[in-house]
């Protein structure tokens, strides 16, 4: 398990990658909220928006051995705040030569097969979610769905 979960690395490192957001998502979908960003999401790609990395332990010596590369988000890194995942991975561009551990683990962890399934999991419970909404027989959600298949948005639609 890739997702929600803590890894540690040999280099002190200790991360979690939350997918908080996109069950926030899912839920205010389940609102009429947010329906239109829900269900635009298509591709494993479209996740990565929606995923933050945490660095519970090791974040001074991470940023030390990552300043090159960690200008943007170092104050939330060391204050241990939540970083989207896109800015995250910019930490681990190397120079082809270099020795990096850091980005080594990384990208044995978060480059092969077994996180790619996990995304292809996670985009396979947010399609079940848009099916389910498809079947909604909420009047807002109804509404929504109506307004997409018209090729509109409701701001899209006159008020009178």
């Amino acid at each position: 398990m890739y997702l929600d979960k803590i890894h540690t690395f040999q280099t002190g490192v200790s991360l979690e990658i939350s997918t908080s957001a996109i069950q926030a998502l899912i839920a205010d979908a389940n609102e009429g909220e947010r329906f239109l960003e829900f269900v635009q999401i298509k591709r494993p790609e479209d996740l990565f928006p929606y995923l933050s990395v945490t660095v519970h332990h090791g974040a001074d010596a991470l940023m030390k051995r990552r300043s090159r590369w960690a200008r943007e988000i170092r104050s939330d890194v060391l204050a241990g705040k939540a970083v989207s995942y896109d800015r995250f991975t910019r930490l681990f561009w190397r120079d082809i030569d270099e020795s990096d551990p850091d980005g080594d683990e990384w990208h044995l962890h978060f480059a092969g097969a077994g996180f790619a399934g996990e995304i292809t999991g996670l985009l396979d419970k947010v399609r079940s979610a848009q099916r389910a909404l498809k079947r909604s027989n909420d009047v807002l959600i109804r509404m929504n769905w109506d307004f997409l298949n018209r090729g509109m948005t409701p701001q899209d639609q006159a008020a009178f």
